[in-house]
């Protein structure tokens, strides 16, 4: 239902000689999005005034903004190995995210320098191009290393069969691990059953207090974060106590 609204003369007057780019403004401005197209609403969102276009003004496409990759990584392996092997002090984190050139063999050294090193706290070896048979000595460091407490290896190859592999070495009571990311994962469907597997797994780990994992049935991924949530806040009101 319309109703009319009185304006006295001067605006009647304005409003009369006002181009149709003033009225494209005021409409703005008045929270008439409906008569604005999606140009003229985001210039009026950010306080710009767009010339000429009036309310048959078609939306054109703006070209694409050309984000700068990001640089190499330049981390020497070989170097990080023998640190990690001589359990250099200095070397607390390893960040390998985003080389493609990590053989199998180089993970088995890196591994084993891992089962005996007790200065590393964290791996990052997201996107390194890694697949289940180069996951198997991380299986086996991950039950006698105490100390490191953060793992990434997302954006591999990884299936769901070794990632229950991993759960089952993480929630192994030699392990450090706290923080855990295995999310994108070239299996993104892992099954029903595999997923069951891994939530209980995650659920009998009561060391775990941050987590990433693609779980599809939602509840896995509700008992999952509430079991890591509950995990969570346990620590903080652990670490508030022994600050009191």
């Amino acid at each position: 239902m319309g109703f009319d609204v009185e304006f006295d003369e001067d605006v009647n007057k304005a409003l009369e000689n006002a181009t149709e780019d003033e009225l494209v403004d005021l409409a703005a401005v008045l929270g008439f999005t409906g008569m604005l197209n999606q140009v003229q609403f985001h210039a009026s969102l950010e306080g710009r005034k767009l010339e000429m276009g009036g309310f048959s003004g078609v939306a054109k496409a703006e070209r694409p903004k050309i984000t700068p990759d990001e640089p190499p990584n330049t981390t020497d392996v070989e170097d990080s190995i023998k640190m990690l092997e001589a359990n250099n002090k200095e070397l607390t984190k390893l960040n390998l995210n985003n080389i493609k050139t990590i053989s199998t063999e180089v993970v088995q050294r890196l591994c084993a320098a891992l089962t005996k090193n007790t200065k590393l706290t964290e791996l990052h070896m997201a996107a390194t191009r890694l697949t289940n048979a180069m996951i198997e000595p991380f299986c086996d460091m991950l039950q006698k290393n105490t100390t490191l407490k953060v793992l990434n290896l997302e954006s591999n190859f990884l299936t769901g069969v070794i990632l229950v592999r991993l759960l089952e070495s993480v929630a192994h009571e030699k392990s450090g691990i706290t923080d855990l990311h295995l999310a994108n994962q070239r299996q993104s469907v892992l099954g029903v059953q595999i997923e069951q597997n891994l939530t209980e797994l995650i659920l009998s780990n009561p060391r775990l207090v941050r987590l990433g994992l693609d779980l599809d049935t939602s509840d896995a991924r509700v008992r999952t974060r509430e079991h890591v949530k509950s995990n969570l806040d346990r620590v903080s009101r652990q670490v508030r106590r022994n600050k009191n």
